[in-house]
């Protein structure tokens, strides 16, 4: 059944190509030729002015994508082979918006549990379509529908349940503006993505086969300085063999405030909060509800060629009668090089977050991470999550083809932060535990190369490999085998 579904998902891929292909071929028309008497200097100043035209940008939250400037006259924008179906006027008042894309990422890993389980090396692909419709009236009203398939092949070891969902409402939400058009209030409601603090406190995992995403409410205002979100959300559970739905018994909601009247920075200021009725176990062995607060800021900007990023968050609350008392704090940046070749950059980042020192005190000290995108900040292999950890890590990022090929060199260092709790993954949950403390706090070393290869507008090809160097934490509690990683994967977007 599984190579049956292999061998469709493969037909499938090359048919997308196939179009691409033909696409490309058919893409915007050539411009006039120059005249024979035009200088270099106009040429030149021709080609500065079609670069800054407005044309197609494919964002994380698709439904940010903004394609009004096709109501312009032809010459205004960069044509695009799917400009037809960027626009399509539906009378005076209505518009629709069509768009998707097409994944597949072939992985081989090596060790992901340390050596622990079987097999021990795993070679599968992961296959992603989805499919969107944007339909707005005037500036007052919208309807968002996107559909979604996602599949696995050849894996050997379970899979996890965000790699299949054959068929999925991914997201479906209307907005209204009460106050009417041109006005700065939205309410928004239905299933939606959510994005907050750099995604990393709330991100919709893009990474994963299957997107997170939430059943919410959420009212938001939007002006030149000042951004401001309310929700109220309920996470959406992956059920492969049933309907997605949401989880009836965690309620998440809070409020997430921009400034950003600072030229070139923008400091953020939010409150998360987490009701959740499910009995879970905390790190104190106590199996309880759970009302856990979350306050903090995010300040991040450029100065010159300098670009970095700070935050601090505290918790408190009450999980299963025990008191929740939790800290986390962060710091990265880098500085670009931006008159050398390749346009170097050499960054560093460091990530703190609470422990619980005593399991037996009546307190909870483990930062909860929330909903984050952990990958793009603790390592690509996805061994560690921001709980009960310190990592710092150096980094060199460059541009071999200009504009087209992205490398990036990144190495991490891990510990613990409290020797009695555990080493929890990326997705929060806990792992490896001492509970007498005896194996130390160094957890290993990762080592991350990736490379990105923007082929047009549409498509991208994406290269990686991550090897894990284990120290004394994980060789003194169980199973001790290097972790490797090794990924390609194509991406076409329209």
């Amino acid at each position: 059944m599984k190579r049956t579904l292999t061998r469709g998902a493969w037909i499938a891929g090359w048919c997308v190509l196939a179009s691409v292909g033909r696409a490309g071929a058919q893409e915007a028309p050539p411009a006039e030729e120059k005249s024979s008497t035009a200088t270099k200097e106009t040429v030149r100043e021709t080609s500065t002015e079609e670069k800054a035209l407005p044309g197609p940008k494919y964002l994380n939250l698709r439904y940010d994508e903004d394609f009004s400037y096709l109501a312009g006259e032809p010459g205004t924008y960069q044509e695009d082979f799917f400009d037809p179906i960027k626009c399509i006027r539906l009378g005076d008042d209505l518009r629709l918006t069509i768009g998707g894309e097409f994944r597949l990422r072939m992985e081989s890993e090596t060790n992901k549990g340390f050596g622990a389980g079987s097999p021990t090396q795993d070679n599968f692909q992961l296959y992603r379509m989805y499919t969107h419709f944007d339909l707005k009236y005037r500036d007052t009203a919208r309807v968002f529908l996107q559909l979604g398939s996602a599949l696995v092949g050849d894996r050997e070891r379970a899979s996890r349940a965000i790699d299949e969902n054959r068929f999925t409402l991914q997201q479906a939400f209307v907005d209204v503006k009460p106050l009417g058009d041109g006005t700065k209030l939205t309410v928004r409601v239905g299933r939606q993505d959510l994005q907050y603090g750099k995604q990393r406190f709330v991100s919709p995992l893009d990474w994963a086969n299957t997107r997170r995403r939430f059943d919410a409410v959420k009212v938001f205002w939007r002006d030149k300085e000042w951004s401001l979100d309310v929700f109220y959300a309920k996470p959406v559970v992956v059920r492969p063999e049933h309907r997605d739905r949401w989880n009836e018994e965690y309620d998440f909601y809070g409020a997430y405030v921009t400034y950003k009247g600072i030229p070139r920075h923008a400091l953020d200021f939010f409150f998360f909060a987490q009701d959740r009725t499910d009995d879970r176990t905390n790190p104190n062995g106590n199996s309880g509800d759970m009302s856990r607060y979350t306050l903090g800021s995010v300040f991040s900007g450029k100065t010159g060629d300098f670009d970095y990023t700070a935050f601090l968050a505290g918790q408190w609350g009450r999980w299963a009668g025990d008191t929740i008392q939790a800290w986390a704090w962060g710091v990265d940046g880098g500085y670009t090089f931006t008159k050398c070749p390749w346009k170097p950059r050499f960054g560093a980042g460091f990530d703190w977050a609470s422990g619980d020192e005593h399991p037996d005190d009546g307190k909870v000290g483990t930062f909860d991470q929330l909903f984050p995108l952990g990958h793009a900040y603790l390592g690509y292999l996805d061994l560690v999550g921001r709980q009960n950890i310190t990592a710092a890590n150096v980094n060199l990022t460059f541009w071999p083809v200009a504009k087209k090929v992205k490398t990036r060199l990144g190495y991490h260092a891990f510990w613990l932060n409290a020797r009695r709790d555990a080493l929890y993954n990326v997705g929060g949950a806990p792992g490896r535990r001492d509970s007498f403390g005896d194996s130390g706090t160094e957890v290993g070393h990762e080592l991350d190369l990736t490379v990105v290869w923007k082929i047009d507008r549409h498509q991208s090809m994406l290269f990686g490999y991550s090897h894990f160097w284990d120290a004394d934490f994980i060789t003194q509690t169980g199973t001790s085998e290097d972790p490797d990683l090794f990924y390609v994967q194509y991406a076409f977007k329209f």
